[in-house]
């Protein structure tokens, strides 16, 4: 008798529909992943086969550091970030819409 573990929690070895079926992907999207090497798997004869517990690891997002920053780039972003932003100002021909319009010639016609 084999009680269900939760997927992430044991030491089994999925098979490529229960790994499709934990992560919510389609099968061709699996094997893309298999073929770049971008999941973590063995090759069982000709058979797919993925470590439950690194699978897991792999898929849960992992906190990155912050970048290190030189005390010239922090002051220059400090900088940057107090001062006012530039106000633009539109001329009012590209804001209003000429009532009557210019022919060629530039006389006016009427509406």
């Amino acid at each position: 008798m084999s009680t269900e573990m939760p997927y992430g929690q044991g030491t089994r070895m999925l098979t490529l529909a229960e790994l499709c079926q934990w992560l919510n992907i389609t099968e061709r999207h699996a094997r893309k992943l298999v073929e770049r090497g971008a999941i973590p798997y063995r090759k069982v004869g000709r058979l797919l086969r993925f470590p439950e517990r690194e699978v897991d690891q792999w898929s849960r997002p992992h906190p990155s550091a912050p970048p290190i920053r030189s005390m010239r780039e922090s002051v220059k972003d400090s900088a940057m970030l107090s001062r006012p932003r530039a106000r633009v100002v539109l001329p009012k021909s590209l804001i209003e819409w000429p009532t009557q319009q210019e022919n060629q010639d530039g006389r006016q016609r009427s509406a």
